[in-house]
């Protein structure tokens, strides 16, 4: 039935206890695994990685180690050497189900306007035990969704699917994609704003896919502290740098608009977030926004930006008020 090659590619980074769970999912496929090739490339791991993984090498398990240059360097290098006709991307602490990559097939051979497909994804969390599954908005399932519409519908109502692990590109498409290095952590974000404009997204009503929630990926403890703040500014050089692609490669004005609206509101959600925020860079914020910018009234609302106007103080004694 099926004759096409397909790539899966794995970035990883210190996920030695998570990895084998990926790659024996993609090998568990109702797809032939003949057909499967896996592409994983290592951004400078120094944990067990390159031990778990010895026993999988072979012509169709290919690995490569880098030193650490980020999660989009480690993902285009991936893409790069990937010689299926669809690409997948999978994180080394998630997995597939079985019959992800064989519905995806079909419908991309079915519809070849079609340069992304997805689904929604499965919460798994490895300290409750409670898998939760991601809902998906009534219009944009089952159906061939015009890629641009999609871009507006995601950033008009504030919301995104169909990235990371629920990722799937036409590899002809995503390769011709100039990925710059400085996107970094918002890999997933940037693939589906660069690839949409190309053609037509699809998205299945079930999920296909398990995200793992767990330690290394989120921290719940509320801690302000050195490496939360470190990670909080490489977010933010991340996003600045997708909003630098998106102006010089001509994305359409209003994309533009609310990914500056966006930015500006995770820069002084940043401020917020580590105690920072002080009546200047409210009135920053609010003439960034207001004048520069210049949103609608739907944005506002929906990007939370009367919340960002609030002073830290007041904004703290509401926040454990609404928690009584």
């Amino acid at each position: 039935m099926f004759s096409e090659k397909v790539s899966v590619i794995i970035p990883t980074y210190n996920y030695a206890n998570f990895i084998k769970e990926a790659i024996d999912s993609i090998f568990q496929q109702t797809y032939p695994s003949e057909l499967i090739e896996v592409i994983i490339v290592d951004d400078g791991s120094v944990d067990e990685t390159a031990k778990v993984l010895e026993p999988y090498l072979s012509h169709n398990v290919k690995y490569f180690y880098q030193e650490n240059k980020g999660k989009a360097n480690a993902t285009k290098r991936a893409i790069e050497k990937c010689s299926g006709k669809y690409i997948f991307n999978l994180d080394a602490d998630d997995y597939f189900y079985k019959d992800k990559i064989s519905r995806s097939v079909e419908i991309f051979e079915k519809h070849p306007l079609l340069v992304h497909v997805a689904s929604p994804a499965d919460f798994y969390d490895t300290k409750s035990k409670i898998s939760v599954s991601e809902q998906l908005p009534a219009d944009l399932v089952g159906k061939y969704l015009n890629g641009m519409w999609l871009m507006k519908r995601f950033y008009n109502s504030n919301i995104l699917f169909g990235g990371g692990t629920t990722f799937a590109a036409r590899s002809s498409v995503l390769k011709s994609i100039v990925i710059p290095d400085r996107v970094d952590m918002y890999i997933d974000e940037f693939l589906i704003l660069a690839i949409l404009p190309f053609g037509e997204s699809f998205f299945f009503e079930d999920p296909l896919s398990v995200w793992r929630v767990h330690g290394a990926n989120y921290s719940g403890n509320g801690l302000v502290d050195e490496k939360f703040i470190n990670k909080s500014r490489r977010l933010l050089s991340s996003s600045k740098a997708v909003l630098s692609y998106l102006q010089e490669n001509d994305f359409d004005k209003e994309i533009i608009k609310i990914y500056k609206l966006q930015d500006a509101t995770r820069r002084i959600s940043f401020m917020e977030s580590t105690n920072q925020k002080k009546a200047r860079h409210i009135f920053h914020y609010a003439k960034e926004v207001f004048i520069d910018i210049g949103p609608n009234w739907n944005l506002v609302k929906n990007y939370n930006v009367i919340n960002r106007l609030i002073p830290s103080s007041l904004f703290n004694i509401l926040k454990k008020m609404n928690t009584h």
